[in-house]
């Protein structure tokens, strides 16, 4: 029996799949970041695998990752796994394959991912996580057991976050304002968190223009980016200081230095949407002082800040709806800063009685 705290659905579902005498040899496992898909994924691999969790490193001699080397999954991210699926296990039951962030499989790869998915080899297995199931190729979609992973409520986050030491009255002002993501441990997004909330103060108060404060979020995002280097870009270096000067050194630091370039551009794409998730939050903050609901209020440390701005609440709420479309332009949008310079603008002209119609994303508006 896998447990997942706070997500009984997936729990009933994965436990449904794997009681059964054949057991399905592809899932999707869906649902908002933070809410331990990948940590279940890996657990389900463990199972699947049959070696026991306190084994160290050996289930992962059976056990192939996936994770894009830039803004999509490419077939050469793939074939190695691909490869190591169609091969017999070395210590254990089968070959486990999880596909992180599945929803980058586009073009070539997704074409390539569905061979396997349709007619998978024997004795393996294809886990596929991601935070945007709708954006995963259909074809794809339809193809894997879909388990269902929902976001925890703030009292059990807060719960949580005192179970793990934080003080009661931090634990519930950490949760109502930024929900499940304050569990994980990761310090990209939590400094994302603080940007998207200085960002949502500064639209509420109008205290900075919109390029000024795009320009300004982009540096600190890449401060950011360049302090949080994934295990992967560490290795990457000690390998290339390691060879300096030796025979293969240029190719090695040429490989480190591709992998950050990746890997900024990467994390800065995907923590414009936590940014303008914060943001959102502390607009929304905002819309319950303006109608006299101060006790909703998320981001408890900028209430005086809230009450003192004395935003508008058609404002607020107007905001908040082209925010939103925002976000779901980003996903369609190469050039980030870009969309959300033109996401302020619209926000900057409601404060002067300019509503702009919003088209569907990735829609033209006529």
């Amino acid at each position: 029996m896998i447990e997942l705290p706070d997500q009984p659905l997936a729990e009933r579902v994965l436990a449904g799949a794997l009681d059964r005498g054949r057991v399905p040899q592809q899932f999707l496992l869906f649902g908002p970041p933070g809410t331990g898909k990948r940590a279940a994924a890996d657990a389900i691999a463990r199972h699947l695998i049959g070696v026991d969790s306190g084994d160290g490193t050996r289930p992962l001699l059976d056990l192939s990752i996936v994770r894009a080397s830039g803004a999509q999954i490419l077939v050469e991210d793939l074939e190695d796994a691909l490869r190591d699926l169609a091969t017999r296990p070395v210590v254990g039951r089968c070959r486990v394959a999880i596909i992180e962030g599945a929803e980058r499989l586009r073009d070539v790869a997704g074409n390539r991912i569905l061979k396997p998915l349709e007619e998978p080899p024997a004795g393996s297995h294809l886990l596929l996580v991601t935070d945007h199931a709708e954006d995963l190729l259909p074809t794809v979609r339809s193809r894997c057991v879909p388990v269902p992973f929902r976001r925890p409520g703030w009292r059990t986050v807060a719960q949580r976050l005192i179970d793990q030491g934080t003080p009661p009255a931090e634990a519930e002002a950490m949760a109502r304002a930024h929900g499940v993501q304050v569990l994980g441990d990761d310090p990209f997004l939590a400094a994302m968190r603080s940007i998207g909330t200085d960002m949502g103060m500064h639209i509420v108060e109008g205290s900075a223009s919109s390029g000024a404060l795009v320009v300004d979020t982009q540096r600190a995002m890449e401060t950011a980016a360049a302090e949080s280097p994934s295990d992967e870009l560490v290795e990457l270096r000690r390998a290339a200081a390691d060879l300096e000067g030796k025979r293969g050194g240029k190719t090695a630091a040429k490989r480190a230095e591709d992998q950050e370039k990746r890997e900024r551009r990467r994390r800065i794409t995907d923590g414009w949407d936590t940014v303008l998730t914060g943001a959102a939050n502390v607009v929304a903050d905002a819309l319950a002082v303006a109608l006299g609901s101060p006790a909703t209020v998320r981001n408890r440390h900028l209430q005086d800040r809230l009450v003192a701005a004395a935003a508008d609440a058609m404002f607020c709420e107007r905001a908040i709806e082209v925010m939103e479309h925002g976000r779901g332009e980003l996903r369609l949008n190469p050039t980030v800063d870009v969309a959300v310079e033109v996401m302020l603008i619209r926000i900057d002209d409601l404060r002067h009685g300019v509503h702009h119609r919003l088209s569907p994303p990735g829609r033209l508006p006529w």
